[in-house]
């Protein structure tokens, strides 16, 4: 228990040094789905996401863009763990499409990041990101800094 709080603690001490003034962004994610209305296409590696000490901003297929602000973030997962409460978030969202729920029920072994969130109207929202094997690491130990929020099932 003792080393994995120092290994979480060095995690989030190096992803605060990462953190630059001018922030962190990363373009090979997918939107995998969520509460948030974007039309993407699901094989497109499109989605950008930035990550500043004052506002997370995300880029859907160049043509959406979502921010919100760190503090609204109410928590971090990884994995299934991540599909699981992004799609327990969905289905108790007012409107739930068809495209809220796309790619959520699917099983995979792909690094998923999940981001729950209190809208600026104080309704809750989530965000289901499909990472690259060489970033997911970075977005998590970031968002983490960022939002004060532990990772759910962080990976080892």
């Amino acid at each position: 228990m003792t080393r994995r709080l120092c290994i979480s603690a060095l995690a989030a001490a190096i992803a605060a040094a990462q953190l630059r003034a001018d922030g962190n962004s990363w373009n090979k994610l997918r939107y995998s789905g969520g509460t948030v209305e974007a039309k993407v296409n699901p094989f497109d590696w499109n989605t950008t996401l930035t990550v500043k000490p004052d506002v997370i901003v995300l880029v859907f297929a160049g043509r959406v863009t979502f921010r919100m602000k760190p503090s609204q973030v109410t928590a971090l997962s990884y994995g299934q763990e991540a599909h699981r409460r992004v799609a327990d978030m969905v289905a108790l969202s007012v409107v739930a499409t068809p495209l809220m729920l796309f790619g959520i029920l699917h099983k995979s072994k792909n690094h998923f990041v999940g981001i729950e969130y209190r809208g600026d109207d104080g309704k809750p929202g989530a965000v289901l990101l499909e990472a690259d094997k060489n970033n997911y690491r970075a977005i998590l130990n970031v968002l983490a800094a960022v939002t004060g929020q532990p990772v759910k099932n962080a990976p080892q």
